[in-house]
This record gives C-alpha cells, sequence and structure tokens, in this order.
C-alpha cells in the first residue's frame, strides 16, 4: 500500500469533504482556492487512488431508535479441523446488521466488534441468538456505552 503524497492543496480539499462531501463543486473551490475543473480532476484522482473510498450520510441514530451502543469483545474458539479462521470469522460478524465496525486485536481476546441497538434487549438478543451462533464464536463480553463524547469519521489530513 502506497502512502498518500499529496501536497496542500489535495489535503485542504479532503478536509472540506470530510467537512461536508454534498457541497458543490464550485463551493468546494471557492473554499480551497482552486479553479472547479482543476477541484474536479483532483477529486477523480483521489477517488481512482482510493484515498476517497465512499461519500456517505451521517444519521441521526437517536432519532432513529438506536439508542443503544455495545462493544463486544469476542474471542475465537479455534480447531484444526474446521480450520477456523480469525478473518472469516470477523468477515461473517461484518455481515450482520447493525455491526458498524469489526476488529481484529490483539491481547486476550481475538476481536472488538461495535454494534448500535434499539434498546438492551435488542443487543442482548444480537449476541444470544446471532453473534454466539457463528461457528468458532466463544466467549463475549460485551461493555454498554452510557454516554459518547466523541464520534467522528474524519481524519486530521
Amino acid at each position: 500500500m502506497e502512502k498518500f503524497s499529496g501536497g496542500t492543496s489535495e489535503r485542504e480539499l479532503l478536509r472540506a469533504l470530510q467537512a461536508n462531501s454534498k457541497r458543490s463543486l464550485r463551493e468546494l473551490a471557492r473554499e480551497v482556492g482552486l479553479p472547479i475543473s482543476t477541484v474536479h480532476e483532483k477529486i477523480r484522482r483521489l477517488e481512482r487512488e482510493g484515498i476517497i473510498k465512499k461519500y456517505r450520510a451521517v444519521l441521526d441514530e437517536k432519532r432513529l431508535g438506536f439508542l443503544v451502543t455495545g462493544f463486544i469483545l469476542v474471542s475465537i474458539v479455534y480447531s484444526v479441523e474446521n480450520q477456523t479462521s480469525q478473518k472469516r470469522i470477523a468477515e461473517k460478524i461484518a455481515a450482520l446488521p447493525n455491526v458498524q465496525e469489526v476488529h481484529i486485536i490483539s491481547g486476550d481476546w481475538d476481536l472488538i466488534v461495535k454494534v448500535k441497538a434499539k434498546g438492551v434487549d435488542e443487543l442482548g438478543s444480537f449476541i444470544t441468538e446471532k453473534l454466539r451462533n457463528i461457528h468458532g464464536v466463544g466467549k463475549t463480553l460485551t461493555a454498554v456505552v452510557f454516554e459518547t463524547v466523541k464520534e467522528e469519521a474524519t481524519l486530521d489530513v
């Protein structure tokens, strides 16, 4: 994987897009001080190179009824005969509804999973009926979030 070597104008453009990717090319060009055609070409190049992976709407989860965030530590039961793979199990978990993040981690646990649910009951059902039914999932340990102080997907580029 090649490290991004963009200049100041590309970084300014990336910051502007992270703040609001719905703005028009004209607005972006005005903010970063470049011609519209240059901004358009830079954005297309950043997309082609995979620096910009996707555009998405940030939803108000509380207004949509998702009131609970859970972080679940997962240990994997390894078996030679079934060739249990951490990555394969992580991918199965990632495909479950309302799973926002799955990370393979170091330490006493193998995975950490971030899930949004409408309530504690729904989170519990997710763990007991879906997560623990995936072959290879062993123990789980769940932490329920009381309050989120910061939840951002932006990078300081």
